[in-house]
């Protein structure tokens, strides 16, 4: 007898159902992926910069990134002015393909009023107008940030 057992035919139709629901939308590229996908690299530059506004706690230290509608990224880092310097080499820039225009970066604070820049403090906290929380809206996904410094994935 040839051919294929029961068994061997729903273990291979699960294993491909498991694969369609899990792995093919990653490979699809969809803008909601992307959009959280760039959500999370944010999430990491903004973190770190808090860390080391904690850490080091020099004036002399920047603490700051920039926001565009397609880019954060801290200044130059020898002035700290200038605006975001998309070829810092900190390693965080977070920097949206020029060709997508369904992915943007929009930041409002607890006021509703755009910011294009937020920096922190010794203690963590955020030096703009967030006295409850300001928002960075990355295409479908946002960051929220609260008055007292926490960073989270927005719901």
């Amino acid at each position: 007898m040839r051919g294929f057992t029961l068994i061997e035919l729903i273990i291979t139709l699960v294993i491909l159902g498991i694969l369609s629901v899990t792995a093919v939308p990653k490979f699809l590229g969809s803008s909601t992926e992307d959009a959280y996908s760039y959500r999370d690299r944010t999430l990491n530059a903004l973190r770190t910069v808090q860390l080391r506004a904690m850490q080091n706690t020099a004036t002399t230290s920047c603490h700051t990134l920039y926001i565009t509608s397609t880019l954060i990224a801290p200044p130059t880092p020898d002035t700290c002015t200038g605006g975001a310097d998309a070829n810092n080499t900190d390693h965080l820039v977070v920097q949206i393909n020029t060709q997508r225009s369904d992915i943007a970066f929009s930041a409002l604070d607890s006021n509703a009023n755009i910011f294009t820049q937020i920096s922190f403090d010794p203690l963590g906290k955020s030096n703009q107008t967030c006295t409850s929380q300001c928002r960075i809206d990355v295409g479908l996904a946002g960051v929220c940030i609260s008055g007292e410094g926490l960073i989270y994935a927005c719901p």
